[in-house]
This record gives C-alpha cells, structure tokens and sequence, in this order.
C-alpha cells in the first residue's frame, strides 16, 4: 500500500507542476523591431550611426542572413560590425534602446 501513496504522490506532484501557467505571454511573443529606411547602398558603419543618433546602443550588425541552423549569426564570432559591409534589405543585427534589444531591419526606400 506504501507504494501506491508514494506513487500517487509524485503523479499529484507532476501534474500540479504542468498545471502552472507557462512562462511566455502566449504561443507567439512580440518581437520589438528597428526598421530602418536606407537609400542606395549604404555601409553597416552608416546604419550605426543612424541607429545611434535614434538612440540605439549595443548596435551588433552582421552581414550574414539568419537560417535555421545559424538563427542569431551576431552571436557567432564571424564578420560583425564591419564599417565596410554593405547593408542588405531585411535583417542585419540587434541594438538596444531603453534596455530592451530590438532586431534591426533594413527596408529600400
């Protein structure tokens, strides 16, 4: 009998713990982003200095495109914030304004 309290026990235990609420807001969470308009062809050196008169510090950009495998290539320690790496449409990197990290995009005007 000892056994099927100590049983019942954990099995209250486990699903007590799946019961609490999960951690996140929801199955998909807001991302906050920084879209930037460039014109031409404009330099990572130029966005982050766009990106610091707005504001933004801790500016991290990259010139290499997010995939599956490589979803945060700004943390890799690959080509980041090289002054002469053009800016491509869409993403580039993350900054930081008023402690909260943004993903930095890039639209052509």
């Amino acid at each position: 009998m000892r056994f099927h309290r100590v049983s019942f026990a954990l099995l209250a235990s486990a699903a007590f713990a799946l019961a609490q609420p999960a951690a996140a807001s929801g199955l998909f969470s807001k991302v906050a982003i920084a879209q930037v308009q460039i014109a031409g062809v404009e330099s990572q050196a130029q966005l982050a200095a766009q990106l610091n008169a707005q504001g933004y510090d801790h500016v991290t950009l990259t010139p290499i495109y997010p995939t599956l495998e490589n979803p945060h290539p700004e943390l890799n320690p690959g080509p980041t914030n090289d002054p002469n790496a053009p800016v491509h449409a869409g993403w580039n990197g993350v900054a930081r304004k008023g402690g909260q990290i943004v993903q930095v995009y890039a639209t052509r005007s």
